[in-house]
């Protein structure tokens, strides 16, 4: 029996202390502005993460995902409604009328909650859908915003929104 707690008290230890403990400061060394959450500073003030997706709502601004939970960082969820709820039908036409001013139709992923409510990323089709509306709020061309949503994405599908609004607001300066 006392070998038993020995063991049980090791691996306790080992698992739950030692590994962690190697894992925190090898990532601190290795990478430690990913280890930190991908923090961004502007002025020596923090104004957000590369990870969690903030709430844009501004009409100079993109948008990004719905979110279930407001982006609030105390909780995550999605909205887990089913597509014969009734209230996920609202939900999506609340959003369809929104997006009239930008005179396109909304991608699924303007539509519908991520899993967890901080997906930070959006597609290119829902950047896209929202060039009308940033480009006349903010007195730019069409192909201004184009530009810079295409140089954001690189060459991925999606682009990081708080990054895509840091770099606006950098070409206006």
């Amino acid at each position: 029996m006392k070998q038993a707690i020995r063991v049980t008290v090791f691996i306790t230890a080992l698992c739950g202390i030692v590994f962690p403990a190697l894992l925190t400061l090898f990532g601190q060394l290795l990478v430690p502005d990913k280890a930190a959450g991908s923090l961004l500073q502007q002025n020596g003030k923090f104004i957000g993460s590369e990870l969690i997706a903030q709430p844009f709502t501004s009409k100079q601004y993109f948008h990004g995902r719905p979110s279930a939970v407001d982006q609030l960082a105390g909780a995550s969820a999605g909205d887990n409604l089913a597509a014969s709820n009734p209230e996920l039908t609202t939900k999506i036409n609340e959003q369809q009328e929104q997006s009239k001013e930008d005179g396109r139709s909304l991608p699924d992923d303007a539509r519908v909650t991520s899993g967890s409510g901080f997906d930070p990323h959006i597609s290119l089709d829902y950047a896209r859908a929202q060039v009308n509306r940033i480009a006349t709020e903010r007195d730019l061309s069409r192909d201004e915003v184009r530009r810079l949503i295409d140089q954001e994405a690189g060459n991925d599908a999606y682009v990081n929104v708080l990054l895509l609004n840091l770099a606006l607001d950098r070409s206006q300066s």
